[in-house]
Formats: C-alpha cells, structure tokens, sequence
C-alpha cells in the first residue's frame, strides 16, 4: 500500500479525533480523505500525488496522536444511520458555510468505502464534530447582523436551482470576483474562504445525490442559493485588491502542486472542484477551472 492510498483510513481516523476537539479541527483529516479521493477519481500526474503526500504527511508531522492506530473495536453497520441524522440536521439551515456537508460527506464516502471502520469510536467522533459544525455567529457576513433569519424568498438575484449541475454552475460563476480576507473593525471576513466552501458545499450535496439521498440535496440547494448570496456581500473598497489573473491556469499546475501547504483548504477544494468541473459542459471548464485558480492562488 503506497501513502496515498493510506489517507482513507488515517484521514477518517483523523477527522473523528480532530473533530472531537473542535469542527475546525476535522479540516486535516478531511484533507487526508480528499488527497485519497481526488487519487482515486482522477488520473493525476506525479507531481500531484507528490504534492499531496508531502501536505498530507506535514499535517501528520504535526498532530500525531489524531492519526495514530484505533483500540480494536466490533464495527457496527447500525451506526452509519447516526452519520446520516447529523448530515440531515445540517440541511436544516445553513451554518458555518455548509462545513457540516463539506466535512460530513467525505466522511460517509470513507465509511461506505471502509464499512469495518464504522466503530463507536470512529461515529462518536464525526456526530460530535456534525453537531458543532451547526453552532455559528449570526454576524459571520460583511453587512449582515443575523443571517440566521434569512430565507429562500430573501434571496432575489438567483434563480432557484433546476438541479446539481445548475448549482455547481452557479458556484463556479461566484469565483469571477475573488479578493482575500480582511479583518474590518477587529472581525475577520473570509470572502475568498467563502467562495472556496461555495465549491465544496456544492460538491458535497451532488455527492449526496450520487449516493441517493435525494431529500439532503433538495434541502441542502436552498442552504446553498442563501450561502451564494451571503458570499456576494463585501465593502466596495475591497475590489481593489480583487485576484484578477492567476499565476497558473490549471488545477493540476506544478506552481500550486509544488507547495506545502498549511490550510487544508488547498486539497478540499481541488478535489471538489475537479469532480464539479466534470459535471459541467466541455465549452464551460477553462473559464470554470481559471476562476478556481484565482482562489487557489492565495492559498497558504
């Protein structure tokens, strides 16, 4: 077994530890998960599976004791239904910009894959971090005092989704404008992290539609119309520092794949974003896959 094909069962055992501590904290065992995916799925080039193992392994240099060996313990098919109630809690409205999905379907597509891996220990860890990822501040968006109360019929400007493919449209046409996050009046603002979980929401939902569960999706689409609406909102000042030309132009680029990165982001949203591009018409995907290079591009 070479390293990469390693990261299912380290990202999951990862993801469940790291969870535990805090959702955020899941991030580096869902990036474990997605280098093994994106291997899986894709006929990647060397210097990608390069870059993925040397920021998959930094991450285990760096928290041992998520990904070390689980105590044996009996699997239990049974417990799967407690991973699908906490995905379906998080289709109930929209928090922390869809993370619950975002981090919560990886999961599932591991525990599908592993099903030995569906112990009580592994499950206890990944329902606490689904429960956490539905605590959020109202005030997360520039200019919105409480997205808590915010509705489908508030949002105007986007028509509602036909299906999966008219979402994965619409999040790849939000990263034509990117900037970087800014801290304004002592609170952070994510907006290009934003428009990067605009990708793996979306992803995780046409996921969740492959597997069957055609109620998350319905539910988890207007989350997803109410979260593009919220990524639009930022000061107009902040258009100066818009990422108008990307340094590279493919995901698969070796200027990104070089890097180290310490933001798991950079191997989440690769991999949502390869698998959203097949959905897409062949004539969409250069200027699709050239917006996401903008967001990739100031990844840390």
């Amino acid at each position: 077994m070479t390293l990469i094909h390693s990261y299912l069962e380290l990202g999951l055992i990862g993801m469940a530890r790291g969870g535990q501590l805090s959702w955020f904290k899941g991030h580096f065992g869902a990036a474990l998960l997605a280098g093994y995916f994106m291997n899986q799925e894709h006929d990647l080039p060397e210097h990608v599976k390069e870059g993925i193992v040397r920021t998959c392994e930094s991450y285990r240099k760096q928290y041992p004791d998520w990904f070390g060996p689980l105590e044996p313990e009996e699997p239990n098919p049974r417990l799967m239904e407690e991973v699908i109630s906490g995905l379906k809690a998080n289709t109930q409205c929209l928090r922390t910009s869809g993370h619950g999905l975002a981090l919560g379907v990886l999961a599932l597509k591991a525990l599908r894959e592993r099903p030995d891996l569906t112990t009580p220990t592994v499950v206890k860890g990944l329902v606490n971090m689904l429960e956490r990822t539905r605590e959020d501040t109202p005030n997360r968006y520039w200019g919105v005092d409480n997205y808590f109360t915010m509705t489908r019929e508030d949002v105007r400007e986007i028509p509602a989704y036909s299906d999966t493919l008219a979402m994965a449209r619409q999040a790849f046409a939000e990263l034509q404008m990117i900037v970087p996050g800014r801290t304004l009046d002592g609170k952070k603002y994510f907006f290009d992290g934003e428009k990067t979980h605009g990708i793996t929401h979306a992803h995780a939902l046409a996921e969740l539609e492959r597997f069957g569960y055609d109620e998350l999706v319905a539910a988890g689409q207007s989350n997803h119309l109410i979260q593009m609406h919220l990524n639009r909102q930022l000061p107009d000042f902040m258009l100066a520092s818009e990422v108008k030309e990307p340094p590279f132009t493919s995901i698969l680029s070796p200027a990104f794949w070089a890097k180290t990165y310490e933001d798991p982001h950079a191997l989440k949203l690769p991999y949502a974003a390869l698998a959203l591009l097949k959905r897409l018409p062949k004539e969409e995907r250069a200027k699709a896959e050239l917006d996401t290079c903008k967001l990739l591009s100031i990844l840390s």
